[in-house]
């Protein structure tokens, strides 16, 4: 009776393990459109484990200050690119940090000139460093948005001031996992803070891109810009 008892209890277990495993897969955007402006679509998190394609090497790696002014937020977002070890596909990934002096938080990422047909995958890791994580991807429609457009959600709630040398604070990495081989530095993003939502100004980061030496990172052979040879590191 009790060995039956255990037996039950690890069976549950392992069915609770297999859904929290299989919600963590990837997560198709929304791009059932009709006539909507935009469909969102839910952000569960993953990590390395469940999704182990994730794993690679970082080629690029930014660091760009936002200010909004007299609002009185500033912080800055990291831009990484990362090339997976299995397939040499690079997935694009984020992280805000608000200043602790700041007199509000961020609320959304808005992501421009991406390339709408690179816009499929997208989640944020929770095996990384920051708290806040965005809970909807919110995909436009490419009849208004031709250049591929999403906003990456995090009113609920929103990335908060915090000290960037301690980890907790900032957003977690959010990402796009594509199946570009080279890439640019022709993306935008801006931002919204603040109770009033407030728009920030708009500022430049990576997107795949078609392999022009005289404006790409010639990933296949091995070239990642003046100074990244030094900043490589492993996403795990």
């Amino acid at each position: 009776m009790r060995r039956a008892h255990v037996s039950a209890i690890a069976n549950a277990i392992g069915a609770v393990l297999f859904t929290v495993a299989s919600a963590a897969q990837a997560v198709p955007l929304n791009n059932a459109f009709v006539a909507e402006s935009y469909l969102d679509t839910g952000l569960g998190g993953t990590t390395v484990a469940v999704r182990p394609e994730l794993a690679g090497l970082v080629v690029a790696d930014t660091v760009q200050p936002f200010d909004f002014g007299a609002l009185g937020i500033t912080g800055t977002v990291q831009s990484r690119v990362v090339k997976e070890d299995g397939t040499g596909t690079l997935d694009f990934y984020w992280r805000i940090i608000v200043d602790p002096n700041s007199r509000g938080g961020v609320s959304a990422f808005r992501l421009g000139d991406f390339g709408y047909t690179n816009l499929t995958d997208a989640d944020w890791r929770f095996d990384g460093l920051g708290s806040a994580a965005p809970y909807v991807g919110r995909l436009f429609n490419p009849a208004g948005r031709p250049d591929g457009a999403i906003n990456f959600m995090f009113t609920d709630p929103p990335v908060q001031p915090g000290d960037p040398a301690e980890n907790s604070n900032g957003s977690r990495f959010f990402f796009l996992h594509t199946d570009a081989l080279f890439f640019a530095e022709t993306a935008s993003f801006d931002l919204l803070a603040g109770p009033s939502e407030a728009l920030s100004p708009s500022y430049k980061t990576y997107a795949p891109a078609i392999p022009e030496p005289s404006s790409v990172l010639l990933l296949g052979l091995g070239l990642a810009g003046t100074g990244l040879a030094g900043k490589r590191r492993r996403s795990s």
